[in-house]
């Protein structure tokens, strides 16, 4: 919104406060105005018929009179005058529209429709009319002003309501529409719907009712990206899993998933293993997943389906999405609109050759016209010098194009000579010159910028001695043949058309295009991820495999570990059991013992924490060890039954039997064995009896008892673990029998 000069920049609340004390002064001050109680006997707004609504001033007032006393004669013709100086934002045309809302108000209503006005000018305006009532001026961009004589309304209350309750871009129609409802509706009802629009958006932007072009060609962008890379991407998973299925129906049968574990330290099921075991590994694929070969049918084409699906919905949400089919008000803007201002100053120009709008601020005032016209009858030889006041802005008829004004000007009234427009707002001084033959153009370039352009507000810009100036340079032209041509180009630019384009139009290709990259990127960044992902797993698989397949040496050869050590051991060696198992063929031949292994042994660590005993719960943990060791041996192809005598942590106990002295220490030699470590340990352990009964007791696993202070043989420790003398069977028998599990 553009910056008012002079007291105009005063809006809002302290606009209307200013100008009621403004007014008061003005009446108190004036000579034989007085302040009626009721309306007087001036026009009544409600008796405008709509033809007279329409009527425009044929030519300026009488040389002299100011602003105040040409909007008040305005008003005497007709209760709303629209100024012709901005047809673009607020036609003329709309006359009738505004003193149909106008009548809305129940009381006496003044509408002036001007690029700029305040209070102050209001109060003016009211003294030189003389008639009560509620004054309006609708300025700039819909500001609406407003002031009550004589009659009792929520003036306030109602401003404060077009304020916040109009969208922007709505219009200045809009926002005179909503004062006078909130006018109508009476003080409580304005109060309160004021209060409630100002709470609501006094630290927040109002609501944007319209879009613009711009927005919608970026609509239409998003609209093209989405009808690619939705569709797009649905289809590539589809296909994706299309060809997965295709590859697996072919290969051979599929592999089991092992058994998942619900606990924190992924040891515990309290369950048998989810996904059952296939004992028969040469069952048909038909018969263990059954229905497959349909789902591998239909796959395809419920990818095409949902794709086209994908395709439809785009399209038809895409209006729901943005429904909004202008970008602001439609304004019927009709050829009269655009002439009215040229036609009204070539008129007053064939009377007098300074023309003031009447809708704006006087930057001439009476004391200055005398002398000025003076000066341009003294310039006549030289060629006729018109001088035309008035404001120039984006919404006028050229748009802000000076020169072509006064060339609409010149062709309007044709007479050749020089022209002059001041802007009554800024005080900007443009001149132009037209078949005078002289090089008054290049006499005004010459002039300092100062004198040109005003320096301050209202009351500064000076325009006065700086137009005497420039008449200076009129003067001191000099003959140039051919320098000024009569003729220039007067095509107005086009109207804004707010109807914006139609959905998958203009930017809807360019998104196509970009949707299509777009997708390629992201559908190549999925294929790296997954490519990576499979790598890492691939690698990790191999070093668990290699680390596994590598071990020549018992894994767990702490004779006396503690139990925080065993519940560490347990919970890597279960974890592992069970992705080595996933990971495994159906037709290996140790994978059968390798479930039983893993099913015992999650059976028991979930057991294990509760027992109250250390003890026990220590030979738990290590039975748990034992069995997942045994596990991760069978599936390397060694099914040997029989655990190392002396530490079952050690596994499979193909060293041989125990030696016959063995008996001295309490142990069998006809049916208990040893694993190769233990066996070539006490091989070079010597003769000595006490020295060998001594290495035998170093190797023999201990575990921690009541506290960590004592220790006990592993054949003494709970329940399970002792079943590991008879043997790896035993060991899984009696696991699955300490959780009632046949």
């Amino acid at each position: 919104m553009r910056t008012p000069t002079g007291i105009r920049g005063r809006t809002g609340i302290v606009r209307a406060r200013t100008g009621t004390a403004l007014a008061a002064l003005v009446l108190l001050g004036s000579a034989g105005t007085a302040v009626a109680a009721e309306p007087s006997a001036g026009p009544s707004p409600t008796a405008a018929s709509t033809a007279t609504a329409t009527a425009a001033p044929t030519g300026q007032p009488a040389g002299g009179t100011t602003q105040a006393e040409r909007l008040a004669e305005e008003l005497r013709k007709n209760p709303v005058y629209v100024s012709a100086a901005e047809p673009r934002r607020l036609p003329r045309s709309l006359a009738p529209e505004i003193a149909a809302l106008a009548e809305r108000t129940g009381v006496p209503t003044y509408v002036l429709a001007l690029p700029d006005g305040d209070a102050a000018l209001l109060a003016l305006v009211h003294d030189r009319l003389g008639a009560d009532g509620l004054y309006v001026v609708i300025s700039g961009y819909g500001t609406i002003t407003a002031t009550a004589f004589g009659v009792d309304v929520p003036v306030d209350e109602a401003r404060r309501i077009s304020l916040y309750g109009t969208p922007y871009r709505a219009g200045p129609l809009a926002g005179f529409e909503n004062f006078v409802d909130a006018v109508a509706s009476g003080k409580d009802r304005a109060a309160a719907k004021a209060e409630e629009l100002y709470d609501r958006h006094r630290d927040s932007d109002r609501p944007s009712a319209y879009i613009s072009s711009t927005d919608r060609q970026n609509q239409n962008l998003l609209l093209g990206l989405a009808v690619v890379v939705i569709p797009g991407l649905v289809l590539a998973l589809g296909l994706r899993l299309s060809l997965r299925r295709t590859r697996s129906s072919g290969a051979a049968p599929a592999r089991k998933t092992g058994p998942k574990t619900g606990t924190k330290t992924g040891l515990k099921s309290g369950r048998k293993p989810a996904v059952s075991l296939d004992k028969d590994p040469k069952a048909p694929l038909a018969a263990r997943t059954p229905g497959a070969g349909w789902r591998l049918r239909g796959l395809l084409p419920v990818t095409l389906l949902a794709t086209a699906a994908a395709v439809f919905g785009v399209v038809h949400y895409a209006p729901t999405a943005f429904p909004q089919v202008i970008d602001g008000p439609y304004l019927n803007v009709t050829q009269a609109d655009l002439n009215a201002r040229v036609d009204e100053i070539a008129a007053g120009l064939t009377t007098d050759p300074v023309y003031q709008d009447p809708s704006g601020p006087d930057a001439l005032t009476a004391a200055d016209l005398p002398a000025i016209r003076q000066r341009l009858t003294e310039l006549a030889p030289k060629g006729p010098v018109h001088i035309v006041v008035t404001s120039t802005d984006s919404d006028g008829e050229t748009r802000y194009d000076r020169d072509l004004l006064l060339a609409l000007i010149h062709e309007r009234t044709g007479r050749n000579g020089v022209y002059i427009l001041v802007d009554q707002l800024t005080g900007l001084i443009e001149l132009d010159s037209y078949g005078t033959d002289q090089d008054t153009l290049h006499r005004f370039a010459r002039v300092p910028t100062d004198v040109k352009y005003a320096r301050g507000e209202t009351k500064g810009l000076n325009v006065a001695p700086r137009l005497d100036q420039v008449l200076d340079a009129v003067a001191a032209a000099e003959p140039k043949p051919g320098y000024d041509p009569a003729e220039r180009d007067t095509t107005l630019p086009p109207l804004h058309d707010n109807r914006l384009p139609a959905l998958f139009s203009n930017d809807f290709g360019g998104g196509i295009a970009l949707g299509v990259m777009l997708l390629g990127v992201l559908l190549l960044l999925a294929w790296a991820a997954l490519a990576t992902a499979r790598a890492v797993l691939r690698s990790r698989r191999a070093r668990a495999a290699g680390s596994s397949q590598q071990r020549t040496k018992p894994r767990h050869a702490d004779p006396l570990p503690s139990l925080r050590q065993l519940r560490a051991w347990a919970g890597e060696d279960v974890r592992e059991l069970a992705a080595r198992l996933a990971a495994a063929d159906q037709d290996a031949p140790g994978r059968t013992r390798a479930w039983d292994c893993l099913d015992a042994a999650g059976l028991l660590a979930d057991s294990s924490e509760q027992h109250p005993d250390r003890s026990a719960e220590a030979g738990d943990l290590a039975a748990v060890v034992v069995l997942a060791e045994a596990g991760l041996t069978a599936l390397r192809g060694h099914l040997h039954p029989t655990l190392c005598r002396l530490d079952p942590l050690h596994g499979e106990a193909t060293g041989g039997r125990v030696p016959a002295w063995f008996a001295e220490l309490g142990i069998d030699p006809r049916s208990a064995q040893l694993c190769p470590t233990c066996r070539d340990a006490l091989r070079g352990g010597g003769t000595d009896q006490a020295a060998r009964a001594g290495l035998a007791r170093d190797r023999l696993l201990r575990l921690p008892g009541a506290d960590d202070r004592t220790r006990t043989a592993w054949d003494e420790a709970g329940q399970i673990l002792p079943a590991a003398r008879e043997g790896l069977e035993a060991l899984i028998l009696r696991a699955r029998e300490s959780a009632s599990v046949q």
